[in-house]
């Protein structure tokens, strides 16, 4: 692969990272705020559960998800985890966990992670599914505690 293609690719994916940062900084604009939990509900359409999974000064993990009836089972389709640097204004998908995406069950560091073009796949679904989400209504404020 030539150096342009390379660098194309990182810029291509450095682009969704920060797209994926306004939306999420939409959804949730008092993230460093927010408790552990809460749940997004609006009129047409499922309820959307935020979980912080960890904070640290720079970061945030957190995961967000519908939680799907399959007879006695509830599933979260999709699990979506996301890391949210603060300092530099970007958002990476760190793993779905919905069993049909290329990174089912892993999450990785950005620095050792999944090869560039499932990281590309994972997140331009997730800023479709953001999108998504934002046009049904949902957003998080730091009162929509839910233990």
């Amino acid at each position: 692969m030539s150096h342009t293609i390379q660098r194309r690719h990182i810029h291509d994916l450095r682009r969704l990272h920060e797209v994926n940062y306004q939306l999420v900084m939409q959804l949730i604009p008092d993230m460093l705020n927010m408790g552990d939990a809460a749940v997004s509900r609006v009129k047409k359409g499922d309820d959307l559960h935020l979980q912080i999974i960890e904070r640290s000064p720079y970061t945030t993990a957190l995961s967000l998800t519908h939680h799907f009836q399959a007879g006695s089972i509830r599933l979260p389709v999709p699990d979506l985890w996301l890391r949210v640097y603060h300092d530099v204004c970007v958002a990476e998908a760190i793993a779905q966990l919905d069993g049909n995406s290329p990174a089912h069950a892993r999450t990785y560091d950005w620095h050792e992670g999944l090869d560039a073009d499932i990281k590309r796949k994972l997140n331009s679904f997730t800023e479709k599914w953001l999108r998504h989400c934002l046009q049904q209504g949902h957003s998080f404020h730091s009162d929509d505690l839910h233990s």
